[in-house]
């Protein structure tokens, strides 16, 4: 199950692609870091039916997704400036923590994300009724899956990033820019149509 939660269907996957691409492998993990722990947030309110805080994120998912899309699309609109690869491998504390926040706060922010751990659990067949010990060890594979998911890719993309020139390199921030600008507008889109 924390290799499903894990897998990157949307922003958090694209922002750690980049920021592997800029600043190597930590930046990267951090990024992923930061939805894990969201995603850890999720599995403790599920497992644990705290219902009052969940009523709460459901009721107000609208507002969270909103704010959530307009970073994404800024985050996207930024990233068409970026021209220059950074080589060092050096990330402070303050950027990585940077990171970590940023992609936290996307993922809280993403109503889908409450609403996949409730379709995921009942799917894998998850029972309300589990035992405290059943339910702090689906929350450890949980995080164990998606830290495992976030280390692997950041992984492949310090690999390959070293085949990367200039040119692709500004290529790929067009690219990577327009994914998170589009996949705003979706989250935006997506909120209003239902």
């Amino acid at each position: 199950m924390g290799i499903v939660f894990g897998v990157p269907a949307g922003a958090i996957g694209v922002l750690t692609i980049n920021n592997t691409l800029r600043n190597g492998f930590l930046s990267g993990l951090f990024t992923g870091l930061g939805s894990s722990a969201a995603d850890l947030f999720y599995s403790i309110l599920t497992v644990f039916s705290v219902s009052i805080i969940s009523d709460f994120l459901l009721k107000f998912s609208s507002e969270f997704g909103i704010a959530g899309a307009l970073v994404l699309i800024i985050m996207g609109m930024l990233n068409f400036r970026k021209k220059e690869i950074k080589k060092s491998e050096d990330v402070s504390v303050k950027g990585l923590s940077k990171q970590f926040s940023i992609s936290f706060l996307i993922a809280i922010m993403n109503p889908a994300t409450i609403l996949s751990f409730l379709v995921a659990f009942a799917a894998f067949n998850v029972s309300d009724n589990l035992s405290v010990q059943n339910g702090i060890l689906l929350i450890c594979g949980i995080i164990t899956g998606t830290v495992f998911w976030w280390s692997g890719l950041s992984l492949l993309v310090v690999v390959f990033r070293r085949f990367i020139t200039v040119k692709i390199y500004t290529v790929l921030n067009y690219l990577l820019g327009s994914l998170l600008v589009i996949l705003g507008i979706i989250v935006i889109f997506n909120i209003f149509i239902a």
